[in-house]
């Protein structure tokens, strides 16, 4: 049977063999116009620590707050795990654990949506990050969740479960993805507020 060969869940696709030929891809290789912080966003910059029960709580001490307050403003706080999860890649595959480089969380909260953005200083990405990414933006995560591991073809590692990117894409409205100013991954969160969307319908 003929193969599709822009098929991005199939390994020997032409697409996929495509991405990865490319060892990595970095993003400060790339001429494009990059993310620049809205001084209006509440700004926070913290290191985390390379311990994995340590970084974990240190995450959790820096996001509680946010969904706390969006709550408040009745935003669902089921996006907690979305941006833990967006947190934690950019400490484990953007900084790459390194305790001296910074993670950056900048977020409004807003009466109609909440956008939050998570900036590492890494900027390197593994090639087959680009298929996996995509696949979620085509909403094929929705009819069969993979991990990152499983969508390669690798073992996934003890340290690692890969359903960080599956996470943000299913408790959040919409994720982007830029380049910073000085080189490294940002993460653009947005999430609707139900009751102003609930008022907006009435």
């Amino acid at each position: 049977m003929a193969q599709d060969i822009f098929d991005i869940d199939s390994l020997d696709s032409v697409v996929r063999e495509h991405f990865r030929r490319e060892r990595v891809i970095n993003l400060t290789d790339f001429d494009v116009p990059t993310y620049v912080v809205t001084p209006t966003y509440t700004k926070l910059e913290f290191g985390l620590s390379t311990d994995r029960t340590e970084y974990a709580r240190q995450i959790r001490k820096k996001i509680e707050p946010i969904v706390r307050e969006a709550e408040s403003q009745g935003y669902n706080p089921n996006f907690f795990t979305a941006l833990y999860e967006t947190v934690l890649n950019a400490h484990q595959h953007g900084n790459k654990m390194d305790a001296s480089k910074k993670v950056t969380l900048t977020y409004k909260i807003a009466a109609d949506t909440l956008e939050i953005s998570v900036i590492d200083q890494g900027g390197v990405l593994n090639p087959e990050f680009i298929p996996f990414v995509l696949r979620h933006k085509e909403g094929r995560h929705r009819e069969r969740m993979l991990d990152f591991y499983e969508f390669i073809g690798m073992p996934k590692p003890a340290t690692n479960n890969g359903t960080g990117t599956s996470f943000m894409h299913t408790y959040v409205d919409k994720v982007q993805y830029f380049k910073s100013e000085q080189g490294g991954l940002v993460v653009h969160l947005t999430i609707n507020n139900p009751i102003t969307r609930t008022n907006q319908d009435n």
